[in-house]
């Protein structure tokens, strides 16, 4: 199973959903491998910064250092399940550093496990829970549960997996929801944030626990 699956419940052969922002430059965070083929299919340029080398990756991206690329390169910020593997001491500088590297008007766009959904459906959790549905004869939850435990787990955590770096790109080091990153984004200087379709970048089921956030560079 192809990593984009994993982080969208959708292969990347899958029928291409995202529409053309219509911006000349965009940087892709964290999308690694060929997965990021999926991002090119609807935009003019993409630089694809990732932790991790792999196919379809531009550079290697040290997020404790600065972006190495010139003010106002790009007119696009573009990620999915990325924002939480910033460790949250680190996210305001990262932020900052993102308004820089975006055109004014430059537009953020970005995905990730929505903690105010997951907060409450904690006691929503049942082991029928397959494909993000309840077993409505199940006699735990009797078909009311949202979530499995190990899905509510990788939700919040991440999947921690081992891709080669000790599990270290793979785990979730920041829990965001709307209220915190409309504060985060704009006293690092974007405005007009607001929630966006997440069933345009997410399989139908898992997007309800996600949050899809733009703002734009002012």
């Amino acid at each position: 199973m192809s990593l984009w699956k994993k982080l969208t419940g959708r292969k990347p052969q899958d029928p291409q959903r995202y529409q053309d922002s219509g911006a000349a430059r965009t940087l892709l965070l964290g999308g690694a491998g060929e997965d990021a083929e999926i991002v090119r299919a609807s935009r003019k340029f993409v630089v694809v910064a990732d932790i991790r080398r792999g196919p379809g990756v531009t550079i290697l991206a040290n997020l404790e250092l600065p972006l190495p690329f010139r003010d106002a390169a790009f007119d696009e910020i573009f990620s999915l399940e990325f924002i939480e593997h910033v460790p949250h001491p680190d996210l305001p500088r990262l932020l900052r550093e993102c308004r820089r590297v975006l055109r004014k008007g430059g537009a953020w766009i970005s995905g990730c496990p929505d903690m105010e959904v997951l907060a409450s459906w904690f006691s929503l959790q049942c082991d029928c829970v397959e494909a993000w549905q309840a077993d409505p004869k199940c006699k735990s939850c009797g078909g009311k549960a949202r979530i499995s435990p190990s899905r509510w787990l990788k939700s919040v955590f991440g999947n921690q997996e081992d891709y080669g770096d000790s599990r270290r790109a793979d785990t979730h080091k920041n829990g965001l929801w709307f209220a915190r990153l409309n504060q985060l984004l704009e006293e690092a200087g974007f405005g007009g944030v607001k929630r966006i379709d997440a069933e345009a970048y997410y399989a139908r089921g898992k997007a309800e626990s996600k949050i899809v956030v733009e703002a734009a560079a002012r």
